[in-house]
């Protein structure tokens, strides 16, 4: 699952031909393809949410969509995008992803992979304007958004789009927010908490510990595979277009991966506070 070597040698000659005989963006009739994913993804996500936001105002017994309305609905979306794009991310990682790819083809190629740039891309964009006007989300969320659209604008658009990495990014990490969502769930209804404490909190458990294995012990070094690769190929571009586009990859990258070690901190900070308070009760005990 993680690159071999994750840290490679930087080899001129190597680079040098990928500027030389690869085009800096993929063919009109690809980036077609792309945005037509892109558009019929966010389509699809939408309407179902819009069915579901019924669903729920039926089974709440509201006339109008209140708050609580389009926060499950939104949660149950979440949960079931989250869930298909982990699956079939943990599923190519390990039966289509090779640990021992060569460094070229871990920068260009597997253009069928497109799918994973699309798939998330049309996520944000449904969960973008959901997120900002309708369920009140954090900064962190909606910086979140943006970044990730800016990174799978990259991968969709580029020839040296390092689609290698998208089954984990856009995939695999995915899986650790379906205990998140059902986490969620929990808060926005503080009765299920009294009538299920032992299921809340495991809960909590299975999303800290996930959240923490992906996005923590294994983002880092398949980031960083990435991040040198990319730094690499912006070092030895003298092409003004691919310096911004990578510069803006890189930087979103970055973003990304900087939210991810600042919610495993708090993830971090609330399993030792969880722990501390089960050891002060099982004193009182």
């Amino acid at each position: 699952m993680i690159p071999s070597p994750v840290l490679v040698k930087y080899d001129p000659a190597l680079f040098e031909s990928i500027h030389r005989d690869v085009p800096t963006f993929l063919p009109p009739e690809d980036h077609k393809e792309a945005i037509t994913w892109i558009l019929s993804i966010a389509g699809v996500i939408t309407i179902f949410h819009l069915v579901l936001l019924q669903m729920v105002k039926v089974w709440q017994g509201s006339k109008e969509a209140t708050p609580s309305v389009w926060k499950a609905s939104y949660q149950i979306t979440n949960l079931l995008v989250n869930l298909t794009l982990g699956c079939v991310g943990i599923y190519y990682q390990i039966f289509k992803i090779k640990s021992d790819e060569t460094i070229l083809d871990r920068i260009v190629g597997h253009d069928h992979m497109m799918l994973f740039s699309a798939g998330q891309i049309g996520y944000q964009m449904w969960a973008l304007p959901i997120g900002l006007f309708f369920v009140s989300e954090t900064k962190s969320m909606i910086i979140h958004h943006v970044a990730v659209i800016c990174v799978g604008s990259v991968t969709a658009s580029i020839s040296c789009g390092f689609r290698y990495f998208t089954p984990f990014f856009y995939g695999v990490i995915e899986i650790s927010s379906v205990p998140l969502s059902l986490m969620n769930s929990f808060k926005n209804n503080p009765d299920w908490i009294k009538k299920y404490p032992g299921a809340y909190k495991n809960v909590r458990l299975v999303f800290g510990i996930t959240f923490l294995l992906v996005r923590v012990v294994l983002w880092t070094p398949i980031y960083w595979n990435f991040f040198s690769l990319v730094s690499m190929l912006l070092y030895s571009s003298d092409i003004i277009s691919t310096q911004i586009i990578l510069s803006i990859f890189i930087l979103a990258s970055l973003v990304l991966t900087i939210l991810q070690y600042f919610w495993a901190s708090k993830i971090v900070k609330a399993l030792v506070k969880g722990g501390s308070k089960n050891k002060a009760t099982k004193k009182l005990d």
